[in-house]
């Protein structure tokens, strides 16, 4: 690009996104899934949220 030589990335980051040279978007899944995993892991330890237990959820008859 006038006169100067440009280089060849195998892959870079557009609009958040990786984007490879070859179009395989291996890296990029699993990089959003390391995101939310990271994000539930937080959330499932919080202590400010509790979830009802299977033994209060549940109605036996009588």
């Amino acid at each position: 690009m006038n006169g100067e030589k440009l280089e060849e990335a195998t892959c870079f980051k557009f609009l958040g996104a990786t984007l490879s040279k070859n179009g395989a978007s291996t890296a990029e899944v699993r990089s959003r899934i390391a995101i939310a995993m990271a994000r539930l892991s937080r959330l499932w330890t919080s202590s400010s949220i509790s979830f009802p237990s299977s033994s209060t959820s549940s109605t036996s008859p009588m």
